[in-house]
């Protein structure tokens, strides 16, 4: 049995325990288990985390998964964090944005996803990315901040590789992406206004 099966069947007890069985008592174990789990995997994902079937994480180490939400078979690799963002700490009634992720979705080792955006179904981040804006579905997208390279899927690991290598080609294919579909340059955007010091919740 993998660190990362253990680690959501961890989460599964837990968030089955807060939210169907409304009993502080009865969350005592599913709690106490979840934590040794995240001592021995390194891998904590919160019982407040919304999440579909067929989560796969294949390995364990230092991933943290925020109260967001995710959708089903998506895949999470080593070091991802998914989590919290504030717009603000000067209102005293702020309240932190959480991240959504739709159906199939790809983070690769080392992506960060944080705040309130919205990442499409069938979307791959690849590794080192900071997520602080909407990924489209089908998208692909790589950088800190991370900005869309591809519309080819994530639902093919395999697609990612070699998008961006340095040769003409592929800079054709990823301007030609950021443009997108209605000919609007995604590149002109301006900076996101948002915080990107969130915490995985």
């Amino acid at each position: 049995m993998s660190q990362g099966l253990w680690a959501i069947t961890a989460y599964r007890l837990s968030h089955y325990a807060r939210y169907r069985l409304h009993s502080r008592l009865l969350e005592v174990l599913p709690y106490v288990f979840q934590r040794v789990m995240i001592a021995l995997t390194g891998i904590q994902i919160s019982a407040d985390a919304h999440i579909g079937p067929g989560l796969y994480i294949p390995h364990g180490g230092f991933i943290v998964i925020g109260a967001g939400r995710v959708g089903r078979n998506c895949n999470f690799y080593q070091g991802v964090t998914l989590g919290l963002s504030v717009d603000t700490l000067d209102s005293p009634d702020f309240k932190p944005s959480v991240p959504t992720l739709g159906d199939g979705v790809w983070v690769f080792p080392g992506a960060v996803i944080v705040g309130d955006v919205t990442v499409g179904d069938d979307a791959a981040v690849s590794a080192n990315s900071l997520v602080v804006r909407d990924v489209p579905p089908g998208g692909v997208v790589m950088g800190v901040p991370a900005r869309l390279v591809s519309r080819r899927g994530g639902s093919r690991p395999g697609d990612v590789r070699g998008m961006v290598d340095g040769d003409e080609g592929n800079s054709a294919s990823a301007a030609a992406a950021e443009a997108g579909p209605a000919g609007h340059d995604l590149r002109n955007l301006g900076p996101d206004h948002r915080s990107v010091t969130g915490s995985g919740g």
